[in-house]
């Protein structure tokens, strides 16, 4: 059976993040503030996330350009192809191709890292000289540990 897959080249690989908000028909609600109830604002969140982190979060713009730091970072892995996934297309009987992202070339071996890079990256821009985090099964705290590590 031969492996179907799409790959990029390196100068390639997109130079943005893409912010879905910007064409939403609607944003959707924003969230509360556990003791007052009220719509949470950018003072509200300053005190656990990193401020550019915020402006991002509450920004409408489509494009939010990648910083130079992070994408010498991403490039450790990516661009990472799509493989299309034939058996499952025999499976499901269907004419559609279906392609899925194979994030498994990161070094922690998942698409986490590709937050947490740039979470790990803004901390450490403002700052920020601890970041501790909950994990479920390991792979986001793999990913942070590993973020974290390269930026100190």
């Amino acid at each position: 059976m031969e492996v179907q897959m799409i790959q990029l080249k390196a100068e390639e690989m997109p130079q943005q993040w893409y912010n879905i908000q910007a064409d939403l028909p609607e944003l959707p609600p924003p969230p509360l503030h556990p003791v007052t109830k009220k719509p949470v604002g950018p003072d509200d969140l300053a005190p656990i996330f990193p401020m550019e982190l915020i402006k991002q979060e509450m920004s409408r713009e489509r494009w939010i350009t990648i910083p130079d730091e992070v994408l010498e970072v991403y490039q450790l892995w990516r661009p990472t192809p799509l493989v299309r996934a034939t058996r499952l297309e025999e499976y499901l009987e269907t004419p559609a191709r279906i392609y899925f992202k194979n994030e498994s070339y990161s070094p922690p071996g998942s698409h986490k890292p590709n937050t947490a890079v740039a979470q790990a990256y803004y901390n450490k821009k403002e700052g920020v000289e601890r970041i501790a985090t909950e994990t479920g099964a390991g792979q986001w705290g793999s990913a942070l540990a590993f973020a974290t590590n390269l930026f100190g």
